[in-house]
């Protein structure tokens, strides 16, 4: 009895010490209202295709504040960025690769046509729950409504204070920030994960649409981009 009683409150000792590390691990909640969210991409269809997947981009970086976010993907001669209003409904895109040069404000038209143009997905909230870079994220199932086995691992988060970030996107009823995502665009999937944040100053001046190069139209900018992958594949 005398042994047992040991064993008993060694294995209450070890499971206290356990719970302090596991508790010491998870991060505090964080209550962010600016900063930048740097994100692996990653192409899981295009892997055996040695040329295009080198040449993918593989980092995406989001600054965020009072509502607008930009969102920015840089290889060697090659950039695109997407600033998106949350409060007013807004996109615009800008695009360079090599000398050529463009960018486009998006219409109310363009945007829905912009949402129409990528898969729609029945979203499912599931009660699991993890970390992901440094913010407590909720996980959501998107699967495809024309194929039902394409399913997608959505997690998000309500730690980062930007409402309806998802408005423009197919994901629209996910209520929180994605950290982890995956889209179908130009005949890629191109996986997105957070791997870290930063909290830093962003001025609005840095959230400023810069109409650098010349104006087209979302039709244009679209056909572009997809006469672009299409080129590498």
């Amino acid at each position: 009895m005398v042994l047992t009683d040991l064993c008993m409150k060694q294995l209450v000792i070890v499971t206290f010490l356990i719970g302090l590390i596991v508790s010491s691990c998870s991060p505090e909640p964080k209550d962010a209202t600016m900063g930048t969210v740097t994100y692996a991409i990653d192409y899981p269809d295009h892997k055996d295709n040695f040329f295009l997947y080198s040449i993918l981009p593989k980092e995406m970086t989001v600054n965020f504040r009072d509502g607008v976010m930009e969102s920015r993907i840089e290889k060697a001669n090659l950039s695109n960025v997407l600033l998106v209003d949350c409060n007013q409904s807004k996109v615009s895109a800008y695009f360079q690769y090599g000398d050529e040069e463009v960018h486009v404000v998006l219409q109310p038209d363009d945007v829905t046509n912009m949402v129409k143009d990528q898969k729609q997905y029945t979203i499912v909230f599931t009660e699991e729950k993890d970390t992901m870079a440094g913010f407590h994220v909720k996980k959501a199932i998107a699967t495809a409504k024309k194929d039902p086995s394409d399913k997608i691992e959505l997690w998000y988060t309500d730690e980062i204070r930007l409402k309806n970030s998802n408005w423009y996107n197919p994901f629209h009823e996910v209520p929180g920030f994605l950290l982890a995502y995956a889209i179908d665009r130009y005949g890629i999937r191109m996986e997105f994960k957070a791997k870290w944040f930063e909290a830093k100053e962003i001025t609005k001046e840095q959230l400023q649409f810069k109409a650098n190069g010349i104006s087209i139209s979302y039709q244009d900018y679209n056909a572009k981009l997809g006469s672009l992958f299409q080129s590498f594949d």
